[in-house]
C-alpha cells in the first residue's frame, strides 16, 4: 500500500466536532437521493451510504429527512418519525459506523418551496408569498402551526438519537423551512417571529433550544445556513455573520455548514460545470473569521487539491464534497493511499444526480453508473478477449470496466484521440470540465492494461484478426441532415436543407472556416448540441438560436437550464423559442411560430446549422453478427440509440458486467 498523498496533510487530519472526532476533513453533505421506499430506508439507500462510509468520508449527513408528515414532499423522501422507520434507521447507523464514519440526519421542512402535488393541504410559510419557482401561494403559519412544527423537529431528533445516529443538522439554507423565516424577503410577519433579525431568527433558535434540551449536551447538533441568499432583499453576507454569531453564542450548536442561494437563484446552489469551483468559499471564510465553531463549506468542491487549498487557507475546517463523492465514493481512500489520479471526477454535468431528482426519479451519476446499483461480484466467472470499437464515453467505460475485471481488452478508435462527442464539447469554455473525465479515463486505460489502438478504423476483418470472445460496438451516431423536426412530423425534409450554407451543428467544430458571420442554429435535439454550438460561436458570430420547444436547453432541466440561459444571454445569443423553420434560402431562413405556421418571417443567415437529432452508426453490427458466429456482441451508447451522456456510461458499464458471467 502506498503512502498518503503528500499534498493532503490538512485534508487527512482529524478534527474534534462536538463530542466526536472526525477521522479526516471530508464530509458528504446532505443531498436528495430519492432512494427511500414509502418513506423508509431501502436496501439501495443502505448500500449507498455504506459505500460512502467504506470509501472514507468522515461524516455523512443524510438528506433530507422530513420532519412533518403533512408537508412531506413524496414517498421517496425519508420520514424521520414514522415508527416503521426505526429498524431501517438502526441498520443504517450500524452500517455506517462499522466503517468508522459519523452519521448525521439533516432535518428538512420545505415550506413554500414544497409542492401540494403529494398532499392535500396548502403549503405553509411565514408569509403568504409564493416562491418564484414553485409559484403556489402558501398559507401564513399560525402560532399553533409554528409550535407544532417545532415539536416535530424535536421528535425527529429524538427518533434519530434512539436509532443510534450521531446527530442532526437543521436545514436553514437555500430557502427551506427556517431559512424562510430568516429572510426579510420571505418573512413579512409583524409578530414575534418577524420584523427584526432577532424575531426572524426566533424559530431557528427555538428549534435548537428544544432539541438540545431533549438530546443533551453530548449529541451533535449542526445547522446548515446560507452565507448569502444571493437575491435582492434576502439574507446577505452581513446577516449571515450575525446569525452565525448568535448561533455560536447560544451554546446549542456544534458546527455550521455554509451554503447559499435559494430556489430563485438555483443555478448557484447546485452549480453546474459552467460555474467556477468553490462558489461559497469566501462566504464561509467570512463566517469562520467571526465564530468559534467548526465550519463546513459546500458547493463545487470537486477535487482533493482544491479541498486542501481551502483548508490550508483557513477558509473552512471541513469540506463538503457532495457530487465529488457521488462520482467517486472512494475519493478519501484514494487520497489516503496516495492515488489521486485514480479518482473518478465529478464534472458538474448535473444530469444523473440533481437532474434526475428534480424530475422525480431516483439519483444516479452521469459519469459513475455504479451509483444506486447493488454491489457487484468482484470477479467474472470467465476471463474473455474483448474488442471494443469506438472510444467515446460508452466505449471507454466498457473497456475500463472490463479490463478492471481482468478481461483482455483491445480498444479500436478511428480518430487519433479518445472522447467522441464529449471531446468536442470540452472545447467550449463552459463545458471544459468534460476534459477531466477524459483525462481520468485515459489514465484508467493505461492503469488497467487496455491495448489502445488510435487511428484505426475497424471492419469485420480487423475485428476477426483479434480473435475476440466478445465485441462491444460503441461506434456512435451521425447527425440527421434533413432538417426534420419532431414538431412537424409530416415534413420529412426542410426545404433548402441541401444548400451549401446548411451544415450540421457538429460541423462548426470540424469546419469552422465554413461558418459565416450570421448564424442560425435550428434546435430540435435533446442532447444539447445546439446550445453548445451557440456558445462556441457567439464570441465571433451573430447567433440566433431557433428552438421548437417553449424554451432553450430543456434537455438540461432546471438544474442546468437557468444557468444556460444566463450564459447565452450574456454571450448575445438571440433565442426564438416555440419557433421553427419552413425553408432555408441563400441568405435567410424563413421561420414561423410552431403554433401559427402562416405567420412567417425571415432571419438573415449566412450559415444555418442543423441540430435535429442523430442516427445510429451500426454498420459493423450485421457484419460481425453474421461473419463471427459464437462471438457475443453488445451495442452501447449512441450506436444502440442516440441518448444522453449518463446513458452512454450506463450502457458501457452494463456491457462490461455481462462479459464472462455467461454460463
Amino acid at each position: 500500500m502506498t503512502s498518503a498523498w503528500a499534498d493532503a496533510g490538512a485534508l487527512l487530519s482529524p478534527l474534534r466536532v462536538g463530542n466526536v472526532t472526525l477521522r479526516n476533513r471530508i464530509v458528504s453533505p446532505p443531498h436528495g437521493t430519492y432512494f427511500a421506499e414509502d418513506g423508509l430506508v431501502s436496501e439501495r439507500q443502505l448500500d449507498y451510504y455504506e459505500t460512502l462510509a467504506r470509501g472514507g468520508a468522515a461524516m455523512i449527513v443524510t438528506g433530507s429527512w422530513a420532519v412533518w408528515p403533512r408537508t412531506m414532499p413524496n414517498s421517496l423522501t425519508n420520514r424521520a418519525t414514522d415508527p416503521r422507520a426505526l429498524a431501517g434507521h438502526v441498520r443504517l447507523a450500524e452500517a455506517v459506523h462499522s466503517h468508522g464514519s459519523i452519521l448525521v440526519a439533516q432535518l428538512h421542512e420545505s415550506g413554500r418551496q414544497g409542492s401540494t402535488a403529494s398532499h392535500r393541504g396548502p403549503l405553509l410559510a411565514p408569509s403568504p408569498l409564493p416562491d418564484p419557482v414553485v409559484r403556489e401561494v402558501p398559507k401564513e403559519m399560525e402560532r399553533s402551526e409554528i409550535d407544532e412544527l417545532v415539536d416535530h423537529y424535536v421528535r425527529s431528533a429524538e427518533a434519530m438519537r434512539a436509532a443510534g445516529w450521531d446527530g442532526v443538522e437543521i436545514l436553514a439554507a437555500q430557502g427551506y423551512g427556517p431559512a424562510q423565516f430568516l429572510s426579510p424577503q420571505m418573512n413579512h410577519r409583524t409578530d414575534e417571529y418577524g420584523g427584526s433579525l432577532e424575531g426572524r431568527s426566533r424559530l431557528l433558535h427555538t428549534i435548537l433550544e428544544r432539541i438540545r434540551a431533549s438530546v443533551g449536551p453530548d449529541w451533535l447538533v449542526g445547522v446548515r445556513m446560507n452565507g448569502s441568499d444571493c437575491v435582492d432583499g434576502g439574507s446577505g453576507p452581513e446577516q449571515a455573520v450575525a446569525v452565525a454569531e448568535a448561533l455560536a453564542g447560544s451554546g446549542h450548536v456544534d458546527y455550521l455548514s455554509i451554503s447559499g442561494a435559494s430556489n430563485e437563484t438555483y443555478p448557484l446552489w447546485i452549480a453546474d460545470m459552467g460555474h467556477p469551483p468553490g462558489l461559497f468559499v469566501e462566504l464561509a471564510a467570512r463566517v469562520r473569521e467571526r465564530v468559534d465553531l467548526p465550519i463546513v463549506v459546500t458547493t463545487r468542491i470537486t477535487s482533493p487539491g482544491q479541498a486542501e487549498r481551502i483548508l490550508t487557507a483557513g477558509a473552512a475546517d471541513l469540506v463538503g464534497m457532495v457530487r465529488a463523492l457521488i462520482a467517486d465514493p472512494d475519493l478519501p481512500a484514494k487520497v489516503l493511499r496516495g492515488a489521486p489520479t485514480e479518482i473518478r471526477p465529478c464534472v458538474g454535468a448535473n444530469q444523473g444526480c440533481i437532474g434526475r431528482v428534480l424530475s422525480g426519479a431516483s439519483m444516479r451519476c452521469t459519469v459513475n453508473p455504479r451509483v444506486g446499483e447493488p454491489p457487484q461480484a468482484s470477479q467474472p466467472v470467465h476471463i474473455r478477449r474483448v474488442v471494443v470499437v469506438g472510444a467515446g464515453p460508452a466505449g471507454l467505460e466498457a473497456a475500463v470496466t472490463a479490463a478492471e475485471a481482468g478481461h483482455r481488452v483491445t480498444l479500436l478508435e478511428r480518430d487519433h484521440h479518445i472522447g467522441g462527442q464529449i471531446a468536442l464539447a470540452a472545447r467550449v469554455p463552459s463545458r471544459a470540465e468534460f476534459g477531466r473525465i477524459l483525462t481520468f479515463l485515459e489514465a484508467e486505460l493505461a492503469r488497467t492494461g487496455v491495448d489502445v489502438r488510435l487511428g484505426r478504423s475497424a471492419d469485420v476483418s480487423t475485428v476477426r484478426e483479434l480473435s475476440p470472445d466478445v465485441v462491444v460496438l460503441a461506434t456512435g451516431s451521425r447527425p440527421v441532415r434533413t432538417g426534420f423536426s419532431t414538431a412537424f412530423p409530416g415534413r420529412p425534409v426542410l426545404s433548402g436543407h441541401d444548400r451549401d450554407n446548411v451544415l450540421a451543428a457538429v460541423d462548426a467544430f470540424h469546419r469552422p472556416e465554413a461558418v459565416g458571420r450570421r448564424v442560425v442554429v435550428l434546435d430540435d435535439d435533446p442532447h444539447g448540441q445546439a446550445t453548445t454550438v451557440a456558445e462556441l460561436l457567439a464570441p465571433d458570430h451573430d447567433v440566433t438560436l431557433v428552438c421548437r420547444t417553449v424554451s432553450a436547453g430543456q434537455w438540461g432541466g432546471p438544474a442546468n437550464q437557468f444557468a444556460l440561459y444566463s450564459r447565452l444571454q450574456r454571450a448575445g445569443v438571440r433565442i426564438l423559442a416555440a419557433t421553427w423553420a419552413s425553408a432555408v434560402g441563400e441568405s435567410e431562413v424563413l421561420c414561423h411560430p410552431t403554433h401559427a405556421q402562416q405567420d412567417t418571417f425571415a432571419i438573415p443567415a449566412d450559415t444555418v446549422l442543423l441540430a435535429t437529432g442523430n442516427r445510429v452508426v451500426d454498420d459493423l453490427y450485421p457484419a460481425v453478427r453474421d461473419e463471427l458466429p459464437g462471438v457475443a456482441i453488445h451495442r452501447v451508447g449512441d450506436c444502440l440509440a442516440p441518448r444522453l451522456l449518463d446513458q452512454a456510461f450506463w450502457d458501457g458499464y452494463q456491457a462490461a458486467l455481462a462479459v464472462g458471467r455467461e454460463p
